[in-house]
């Protein structure tokens, strides 16, 4: 009876062992991310359409939400951007800040892209020095992982903060970081 006890406790702690493991498919999301990067670098907006889900959806830098409207819009959307927006040129690559997993099919990763040179826009503004966190709502489909959501955020140097742009330190009671 013991040994059968004891055998059962291991059989549960392997399942429980292996069901963490196929729940947090950290290598799997670490790979999405090095093909979304791989895409967006190389301006290929076909690859960038595929890593999306048939419903995708982007809040852009900007505060505009744009839902997918028919068959090939991603596609179209990421074209005109390169072209429009981009010139051409590819912008950075973004680098993994943390992946949470919310069940074994649906993880959240934040990614810090650097743009250092900032953005020079068509009317002749310069844009400084920036980073921006994109915020990726990813599902698990029979395809592997696809984006549903992606949401930009742009990030300020600290100290660069404009009238009311500045966030008090929340870890310091009365004390505000500077």
């Amino acid at each position: 009876m013991k040994r059968a006890v004891v055998v059962f406790a291991i059989m549960i702690a392997i399942a429980q062992a292996h069901a963490q493991t196929s729940t947090n498919d950290e290598e799997g999301v670490r790979d999405f991310i090095a093909r979304w990067n791989a895409a967006y670098t190389g301006l290929n907006a076909a690859a960038l359409a595929q890593l999306e889900t048939d419903d995708y959806e982007m809040i852009d830098r900007f505060g505009h939400w744009i839902r997918t409207e028919a068959p090939g819009f991603n596609e179209r959307l990421w074209a005109s951007t390169f072209k429009d927006i981009y010139h051409g040129k590819p912008g950075p690559a973004r680098n993994i800040e943390s992946i949470r997993f919310f069940g074994p099919n649906v993880a959240v990763v934040e990614a810090r892209a650097n743009h250092p040179n900032g953005v020079l826009l068509d009317d002749g503004t310069q844009i400084p020095p920036f980073w921006e966190i994109n915020t990726y709502t990813l599902v698990k489909t029979q395809a592997g992982w696809r984006v549903a959501l992606l949401n930009i955020h742009n990030q300020m140097t600290p100290g660069s903060e404009g009238v009311g742009q500045h966030v008090p330190n929340a870890s310091a009671p009365g004390k505000e970081k500077r």
